[in-house]
């Protein structure tokens, strides 16, 4: 796929659906294969899990993950979604945190699975719903 043919694509995604709007969007027409990656602010936890499942009812064959880069910054914490727009587009959308939530067997430099009851869980508490 070609690099406006992959910007056509992830614009009519934006359009498509009601999502915030990223902080930056990538294509990558590559030999491995295209892609795009969407960043997402990270102002706050519960802002960025809320955006990454809305995100996630938009893609197909989707999964989640959390990672933390190699210390000395293990205090940051990143947010991602993979799967699929409806043309079969890989995407990565991700955001940041500089003081993200703990999570356990979670060191620095290591990535692992997230569970969707647990973004629920961050999404739920920007509505005060959990306390």
């Amino acid at each position: 796929m070609s690099t406006p043919l992959l910007l056509i694509s992830m614009a009519e995604h934006l359009a498509g659906f009601e999502l915030a709007d990223p902080v930056m969007v990538t294509v990558r027409p590559s030999e491995m294969g295209p892609m795009g990656t969407v960043q997402l602010s990270g102002r706050s936890l519960p802002a960025l899990a809320s955006e990454l499942l809305a995100w996630a009812d938009t893609l197909d064959n989707v999964t989640a993950t959390a990672w933390r880069p190699v210390a000395p910054d293990d205090d940051q914490l990143f947010l991602e979604v993979r799967g699929r727009l409806t043309d079969d587009t890989p995407v990565k959308v991700f955001g940041g945190l500089l003081d993200g939530p703990r999570l356990p067997l979670l060191a620095g430099g290591e990535r692992g699975e997230l569970s969707w009851s647990l973004l629920r869980t961050w999404a739920l508490l920007a509505e005060g719903v959990v306390a």
